[in-house]
């Protein structure tokens, strides 16, 4: 005959042991978690909105770039003067005869970039760049801008080491709807043969007296020197 458990037994067997803490209430719900979720499905439908734009005008726009800087490139090296474009002529241009002869590639997405540069890898004329990128405005307004940076010479940082300190010279800023090539040729001419008329002459102090004096004074910073 089984054995019975008495109630005293079972009572007993409840009693919670006073070692251990007893469970947090959970926190009110103050309808976090909902709002967060509804606010990030919100983000999320803006950015498609935004993903989907249509930027055939920056794609016209950037072909454009890259075709005027790659033969600023090509005029460069014709006199031994090193430059390195980005993005990277080989992601852009199918070559038949390098470096003249080519044409866009048709799978390469040229209204994706959004920054252009031509950079200067001469000896001495490192952090030399001519420079153009999209920025957005505060009110979500497109706009290009085009600068020339340089290099104003190089001072020890105790705790950073050797540092780099560069200026820059704003050429261009427009509404991307609003850029006229006119204007940007104009202007692309004016630096790029005082550019180029520094490296034949071996000095680069005339080229940046010309854009200090010619255009607005952009934004001055510090970067590692890779000594």
């Amino acid at each position: 005959m089984p054995r019975k458990t008495s109630r005293k037994a079972e009572v007993a067997a409840e009693v919670p042991d006073p070692s251990t803490p007893p469970p947090e209430p959970r926190l009110a719900d103050d309808d976090f978690v909902s709002s967060l979720k509804r606010d990030l499905a919100r983000t999320q439908e803006v950015a498609g909105a935004k993903t989907g734009e249509d930027l055939s005008h920056r794609a016209e726009l950037n072909k454009r770039l890259l075709q005027d800087l790659w033969e600023v490139h090509n005029q460069f090296e014709e006199v031994s003067v090193h430059l390195t474009i980005d993005p990277s002529q080989t992601l852009f241009a199918t070559f038949a005869e390098y470096p003249t002869k080519w044409t866009f590639k048709e799978n390469f997405d040229f209204g994706a970039v959004k920054t252009i540069e031509l950079g200067d890898r001469a000896q001495g004329w490192v952090g030399f760049t001519l420079r153009f990128w999209y920025y957005r405005t505060p009110e979500g307004k497109a706009r290009l801008r085009g600068i020339f940076e340089w290099c104003d010479g190089e001072s020890y940082h105790r705790y950073s080491g050797w540092m780099r300190m560069m200026s820059q010279a704003v050429l261009y800023d427009a509404a991307e709807d609003d850029v006229s090539v006119t204007e940007l040729h104009r202007i692309l001419k004016d630096v790029v043969v005082q550019w180029y008329a520094a490296h034949l002459e071996r000095t680069p102090e005339a080229f940046v007296a010309h854009l200090k004096e010619k255009y607005p004074k952009g934004a001055s910073y510090a970067k590692e020197s890779y000594r």
